[in-house]
Protein backbone atom coordinates (compact mmCIF):
# COMPACT_ATOMS: atom_id res chain seq x y z
CA UNK A 1 0.00 0.00 0.00
CA UNK A 2 0.95 3.47 -0.63
CA UNK A 3 0.04 6.91 -0.19
CA UNK A 4 -2.71 8.62 -2.28
CA UNK A 5 -2.06 10.98 -4.65
CA UNK A 6 -3.69 14.07 -4.04
CA UNK A 7 -5.36 16.81 -6.48
CA UNK A 8 -3.83 20.40 -5.81
CA UNK A 9 -4.96 23.75 -7.60
CA UNK A 10 -2.95 26.67 -8.31
CA UNK A 11 -4.07 29.91 -6.20
CA UNK A 12 -6.08 32.23 -7.90
CA UNK A 13 -4.06 35.48 -8.10
CA UNK A 14 -7.12 37.59 -8.08
CA UNK A 15 -9.34 36.07 -5.17
CA UNK A 16 -10.50 38.48 -2.36
CA UNK A 17 -8.45 38.10 0.84
CA UNK A 18 -10.15 35.33 2.51
CA UNK A 19 -10.21 33.22 -0.57
CA UNK A 20 -6.46 33.29 -1.17
CA UNK A 21 -5.91 32.95 2.08
CA UNK A 22 -7.82 29.83 1.67
CA UNK A 23 -6.46 28.52 -1.67
CA UNK A 24 -3.16 29.42 -0.77
CA UNK A 25 -3.94 27.11 2.50
CA UNK A 26 -5.34 24.22 0.49
CA UNK A 27 -2.79 24.32 -1.96
CA UNK A 28 -0.02 23.72 0.85
CA UNK A 29 -2.12 21.11 2.50
CA UNK A 30 -2.52 19.07 -0.72
CA UNK A 31 1.25 19.57 -1.60
CA UNK A 32 2.41 17.71 1.70
CA UNK A 33 0.34 15.18 0.54
CA UNK A 34 1.94 15.63 -2.66
CA UNK A 35 5.16 14.76 -1.58
CA UNK A 36 4.13 11.80 0.11
CA UNK A 37 2.05 10.26 -2.78
CA UNK A 38 3.45 6.68 -4.10
CA UNK A 39 5.35 6.36 -1.11
CA UNK A 40 5.41 2.64 1.53
CA UNK A 41 5.01 2.92 4.68
CA UNK A 42 8.54 2.27 5.42
CA UNK A 43 9.60 5.26 3.18
CA UNK A 44 7.25 7.45 5.10
CA UNK A 45 8.66 7.10 8.19
CA UNK A 46 12.40 7.25 7.02
CA UNK A 47 14.48 9.37 8.31
CA UNK A 48 16.41 10.29 5.10
CA UNK A 49 18.51 13.10 5.60
CA UNK A 50 20.44 12.18 9.05
CA UNK A 51 21.02 12.97 12.16
CA UNK A 52 17.58 14.91 11.37
CA UNK A 53 15.11 12.69 13.37
CA UNK A 54 12.47 14.22 10.33
CA UNK A 55 10.49 11.50 8.11
CA UNK A 56 7.70 12.57 5.30
CA UNK A 57 5.32 10.83 8.19
CA UNK A 58 6.70 12.93 11.42
CA UNK A 59 6.14 16.31 9.27
CA UNK A 60 2.59 14.80 8.80
CA UNK A 61 2.04 14.71 12.15
CA UNK A 62 3.47 17.77 13.37
CA UNK A 63 1.02 19.58 10.52
CA UNK A 64 -1.64 17.24 12.14
CA UNK A 65 -0.78 18.69 15.94
CA UNK A 66 -0.55 22.80 13.83
CA UNK A 67 -4.26 22.25 12.69
CA UNK A 68 -5.59 20.80 15.89
CA UNK A 69 -3.27 23.77 18.03
CA UNK A 70 -4.38 26.88 15.65
CA UNK A 71 -7.64 25.59 14.14
CA UNK A 72 -9.69 23.48 15.63
CA UNK A 73 -8.77 25.21 19.14
CA UNK A 74 -10.78 28.09 17.47
CA UNK A 75 -14.00 26.30 18.14
CA UNK A 76 -12.74 23.96 21.24
CA UNK A 77 -10.05 25.58 23.41
CA UNK A 78 -9.25 22.26 24.96
CA UNK A 79 -8.79 20.65 22.06
CA UNK A 80 -5.25 18.10 23.31
CA UNK A 81 -2.50 17.29 20.59
CA UNK A 82 -3.01 14.00 19.38
CA UNK A 83 0.83 12.98 19.10
CA UNK A 84 2.34 15.07 21.72
CA UNK A 85 2.06 14.34 25.36
CA UNK A 86 4.12 15.00 28.21
CA UNK A 87 5.72 11.83 28.72
CA UNK A 88 6.41 12.20 24.76
CA UNK A 89 6.88 15.88 23.57
CA UNK A 90 8.43 15.51 20.68
CA UNK A 91 6.12 12.18 19.47
CA UNK A 92 4.51 13.98 16.29
CA UNK A 93 8.10 13.89 14.86
CA UNK A 94 10.04 10.96 16.55
CA UNK A 95 7.66 8.29 17.73
CA UNK A 96 6.54 7.54 13.54
CA UNK A 97 5.79 3.67 13.29
CA UNK A 98 5.47 2.59 9.78
CA UNK A 99 2.36 0.67 11.28
CA UNK A 100 1.00 3.94 11.91
CA UNK A 101 2.13 5.87 8.78
CA UNK A 102 -1.09 5.54 6.30
CA UNK A 103 -3.43 6.56 8.82
CA UNK A 104 -1.14 9.18 9.82
CA UNK A 105 -1.88 10.70 6.53
CA UNK A 106 -5.53 9.96 6.69
CA UNK A 107 -5.70 11.64 9.76
CA UNK A 108 -4.05 15.04 8.64
CA UNK A 109 -6.42 14.79 5.42
CA UNK A 110 -9.37 14.50 8.10
CA UNK A 111 -8.16 17.70 9.83
CA UNK A 112 -7.78 19.76 7.07
CA UNK A 113 -11.13 19.15 6.70
CA UNK A 114 -12.09 19.54 9.72
CA UNK A 115 -10.00 22.88 10.29
CA UNK A 116 -11.78 24.03 6.78
CA UNK A 117 -15.65 23.71 8.63
CA UNK A 118 -14.06 25.43 11.53
CA UNK A 119 -12.91 28.20 10.01
CA UNK A 120 -15.31 29.08 7.37
CA UNK A 121 -17.52 29.60 10.98
CA UNK A 122 -15.52 32.64 11.54
CA UNK A 123 -14.67 36.05 9.85
CA UNK A 124 -11.29 37.02 9.52
CA UNK A 125 -11.26 39.77 12.29
CA UNK A 126 -12.50 37.49 15.00
CA UNK A 127 -10.37 37.49 17.81
CA UNK A 128 -9.40 33.96 20.08
CA UNK A 129 -7.32 33.67 23.24
CA UNK A 130 -7.04 34.00 26.49
CA UNK A 131 -3.98 35.68 27.48
CA UNK A 132 -2.53 36.91 23.91
CA UNK A 133 -5.15 37.47 21.50
CA UNK A 134 -5.29 36.66 17.60
CA UNK A 135 -7.80 36.63 14.81
CA UNK A 136 -8.49 34.51 12.56
CA UNK A 137 -6.43 36.01 9.36
CA UNK A 138 -3.32 35.50 11.80
CA UNK A 139 -3.91 31.77 12.14
CA UNK A 140 -4.79 31.54 8.39
CA UNK A 141 -1.17 33.34 7.80
CA UNK A 142 0.33 31.17 10.94
CA UNK A 143 -0.66 28.10 9.02
CA UNK A 144 0.51 28.82 5.80
CA UNK A 145 3.77 29.72 7.06
CA UNK A 146 4.09 26.29 8.95
CA UNK A 147 3.17 24.16 5.69
CA UNK A 148 5.76 26.38 3.80
CA UNK A 149 8.78 25.97 6.04
CA UNK A 150 8.51 22.47 6.24
CA UNK A 151 7.47 21.85 2.27
CA UNK A 152 11.15 22.76 2.16
CA UNK A 153 12.16 19.81 4.55
CA UNK A 154 9.83 17.35 2.61
CA UNK A 155 11.30 18.02 -0.93
CA UNK A 156 14.64 16.94 0.83
CA UNK A 157 13.05 13.92 2.28
CA UNK A 158 11.94 12.59 -0.41
CA UNK A 159 14.46 13.50 -2.93
CA UNK A 160 16.60 11.63 -0.48
CA UNK A 161 14.05 8.31 -0.53
CA UNK A 162 13.47 8.26 -4.17
CA UNK A 163 15.15 11.35 -6.28
CA UNK A 164 11.68 12.43 -6.65
CA UNK A 165 12.15 16.23 -6.83
CA UNK A 166 9.31 19.28 -7.99
CA UNK A 167 7.37 21.17 -6.07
Amino acid sequence: MTAPETDRSWPSGVDDERGMLESWLDYYRASLLHKCSGLSAEQLVLRSCEPSPLSLAGLVRHMTEMERAYAHRLSDRATPLLYCTDDDPDGDIESVTAEQAMADVKTLTDHAARSRDIMAGHQLDDTFGASRSYSLRWVYHYLIKEYARHLGHADLLRERIDGVTGE
